[in-house]
């Protein structure tokens, strides 16, 4: 009977016609292809024999963990192992979630090749509208997990096209499907709503809107620590800039020992954390802040887009860069905290051409720094840090702008 089973699994997963379904491109693929095609799992790993499952749809699982690891490098805390057979349970049970993949998939493919999603894509698209359009009627389903990854999929696409309207028509979507009690929303899987909520983060820093999903939870889900010398050094007085500061430090302490330890994160502690942070600092006025507070301020949201990356284009938040650049002006005084403050804004969307940062940059760092130095100075200075998602990229850009600097002019 279970030989029987499983014989009609693979049927049906072959009648799904991998081949017709997926939209793949040579580029996209050389990734994936330089993988391992087979990895050593039993039946009792993942509840079936995954070699059942037609060549086309390993493939397609193995470029969506890569397209994972890309978006979320909070996931790369746990063995890949786990996420590689989370997902091949996804595409074995559900045709709706493997439709949702490929979308996702074509759409990188598109967009990164052509600006524009192609009419095969489009129908795709049509189809899981309607489909997440006809679950919505049915309050059983509204909080599924397969819901929401359709509307995190859907979210994806948006910003891959820049369509700032779309996103934030989806995240309204999503505040009428929440449930809150007590200020909280009840029935939503914790890891998903992060990943919601970082599309409502970006929405926000680009255009200026308040926050869709402005989620303030009433506790400290992960404890505080001591007062940093730096907030001192700045003067910062701001309750609300310290204590999201504080919880930063906090969250970061848990994501470096989780990657340490090689365990999954507690996402029912970082997404209430996280949430309250971005909530708390978009709804402060920026004139009720001094110029450091803003600056810490505004670091501390950069920092945040660094959770989540697109693996289609460098993120465009328009407003968030003028307002990197207004700081960026003001900045004279701690070394340590302006080398941190440029990171956060180039992670985030400042490119590392723009002549504000390389004013700042001739200003306040020596030309004889090294990255060790510079790294271990704002590490001294307890400035939040994710050594496994910040080393790589801000060791280059660090050398680039060391590359970069103008001679220093002599003196008539």
């Amino acid at each position: 009977m279970k030989a029987k089973k499983i014989k009609d699994r693979k049927e049906d997963a072959i009648e799904l016609d991998a081949g017709d379904i997926l939209v793949t491109h040579p580029r996209e693929l050389t990734h994936a292809r330089s993988l391992p095609t087979q990895m050593p799992m039993s039946s009792d790993d993942i509840g079936f024999d995954s070699s059942l499952l037609p060549p086309p749809l390993l493939q397609m699982v193995i470029k969506y963990n890569y397209i994972l690891d890309t978006i979320y490098p909070l996931e790369n805390t746990v063995d890949p192992r786990s996420r590689w057979t989370d997902n091949l349970l996804l595409v074995y049970r559900d045709r709706k979630i493997l439709t949702g993949i490929c979308m996702a998939m074509s759409a990188v493919t598109d967009i990164t090749l052509n600006s524009r999603l192609s009419s095969g894509t489009q129908q795709i698209l049509c189809n899981m509208l309607s489909t997440l359009n006809q679950g919505l009627h049915q309050a059983v389903k509204q909080q599924s997990a397969k819901t929401v990854l359709t509307i995190l999929i859907l979210l994806f696409i948006a910003e891959g096209l820049q369509d700032f309207d779309a996103i934030g028509t989806h995240l309204e979507g999503v505040g009428r499907l929440l449930i809150i009690e007590d200020r909280v929303p009840t029935g939503w899987d914790a890891k998903l709503l992060f990943k919601i909520q970082q599309f409502d983060l970006r929405l926000a820093l680009a255009t200026g809107r308040p926050l869709r999903l402005a989620l303030e939870y009433p506790f400290n889900t992960v404890p505080t620590i001591g007062t940093s010398g730096i907030l001192e050094k700045l003067e910062v007085s701001s309750l609300k800039v310290v204590g999201a500061f504080q919880n930063l430090q906090a969250l970061t302490q848990h994501v470096t020992e989780s990657m340490r330890l090689r365990t999954s994160l507690i996402w029912e502690d970082v997404q209430p954390q996280v949430s309250t942070i971005q909530t708390q600092l978009l709804g402060l006025e920026e004139n009720d802040l001094s110029d450091m507070e803003e600056a810490l301020r505004l670091g501390i949201l950069g920092f945040l887009t660094t959770l989540s990356l697109s693996p289609i284009r460098r993120l465009h938040l328009p407003r968030f860069c003028s307002q990197l650049e207004m700081s960026y002006m003001m900045q004279c005084n701690n070394k340590a905290f302006g080398i941190w403050l440029v990171m956060m804004g180039l992670f985030s969307t400042v490119e590392v051409t723009d002549p504000v940062v390389g004013d700042l940059w001739m200003r306040m760092v020596d030309a004889g720094l090294s990255w060790p130095d510079a790294r271990k100075t704002m590490v001294d200075e307890q400035l939040p840090w994710i050594g496994f998602i910040h080393d790589e990229p801000a060791k280059k850009m660090f050398d680039c702008l060391q590359a970069s600097r103008r001679p220093t002019e002599s003196f008539q």
